[in-house]
């Protein structure tokens, strides 16, 4: 008898031939869901059509109807319907591989596991660098002086490792470990919204959980192209000021201040080409790159207005916790 109840919530909107691919893969998984969430805009006939095809070899998939844009609402709403007790979470341009869920299931035997994900295989033969990687051994990681290591896509040198941080397309959550928390809507963006991901994990490490990530947990992950502006691959994207913004809070949020400003001084000073700091706006500017020093004023300014907006939550988050304690109310 399984042990768990295993849902799958898939955000989708206006991709049906990535989300018919991703669910042909979920019917033919060696360790079948017990519930399938599609999660779709009321307007989105693409995806109600897409699904349709589907309802009768699923008969545990359903369309859940969400009525605001972007990843948050539709992760938030496939949180509010999951049934499950381990809350798998993909996208809908990915394909697991058949032992995805039985691989997963495995690891949350250990209780002490709140959250566990794989690796986001980059379907991009063009791009060795990034579809044949490396093997590394830091995986979701963010390192005491502010330096932060995805690298979720990559090989891993021995296979597990606990992190921080997963990657949404092929994450999933031991229902405890998240309670009634729902992601920060304070998270700014549109479409595809960086760092949901960051602040569900945030939640389940302080609420004393363990996050597990391995290498042989494997989806495919075909990138799709996102909506207009929200390409992260263009420079002039207006997707990299709210990834700044969020990133800072979600940081200044979830750590003490020394953690949060070695985090904030970091990117100030080193910065990466899409959101330079000193040396790389200089490093970027000598060669040729004329919008490097704009970039980095307005990631200087979005990062700082992260950085407040956070430690602002969490004062008062720590001040409601106080007085919960003394019987009081909290702020609202």
């Amino acid at each position: 008898m399984r042990s768990m109840k295993i849902t799958v919530i898939i955000p989708s909107y206006k991709r049906p031939f990535d989300l018919q691919r991703s669910l042909e893969a979920i019917v033919l998984q060696t360790r079948p869901a017990d519930e399938v969430l599609v999660i779709g805009r009321k307007d989105d006939t693409e995806t109600s059509n897409a699904v349709s095809v589907f309802v009768q070899r699923m008969s545990m998939l359903r369309l859940v109807p969400v009525t605001e844009p972007g990843v948050i609402a539709a992760v938030n709403c496939g949180l509010d319907n999951a049934a499950g007790d381990l809350l798998v979470f993909t996208d809908d341009d990915s394909e697991p591989q058949l032992d995805w869920l039985e691989r997963m299931e495995a690891i949350f035997v250990d209780e002490s596991i709140g959250a566990a994900g794989g690796r986001d295989w980059l379907q991009l033969p063009d791009e060795p660098a990034l579809f044949r990687p490396a093997p590394v051994s830091r995986v979701g990681v963010l390192t005491w002086y502010g330096t932060k290591y995805g690298n979720h896509h990559c090989r891993l040198l021995g296979h597990t490792t606990k992190v921080m941080f997963l990657k949404g397309v092929n994450m999933a959550f031991r229902r405890r470990a998240l309670g009634s928390y729902r992601i920060d809507l304070k998270l700014r963006g549109s479409g595809a919204q960086a760092g949901y991901e960051m602040d569900l994990c945030m939640h389940a490490r302080e609420a004393g959980f363990d996050l597990l990530f391995d290498d042989r947990i494997l989806v495919k992950h075909y990138s799709s192209p996102r909506a207009a502006g929200g390409d992260r691959s263009q420079l002039t994207s207006s997707v990299f000021p709210d990834i700044c913004f969020n990133n800072h809070y979600l940081i200044a949020k979830g750590f003490g201040f020394g953690r949060a400003l070695a985090y904030l001084c970091n990117q100030r000073l080193l910065g990466s080409r899409t959101a330079p700091g000193l040396l790389a706006c200089v490093k970027w500017y000598v060669k040729g790159d004329r919008q490097a020093w704009q970039r980095f004023g307005q990631m200087a300014q979005m990062g700082w207005a992260g950085f407040r907006e956070g430690r602002r939550t969490r004062a008062i988050a720590r001040q409601d916790l106080a007085k919960l304690k003394l019987g009081c109310s909290p702020s609202h």
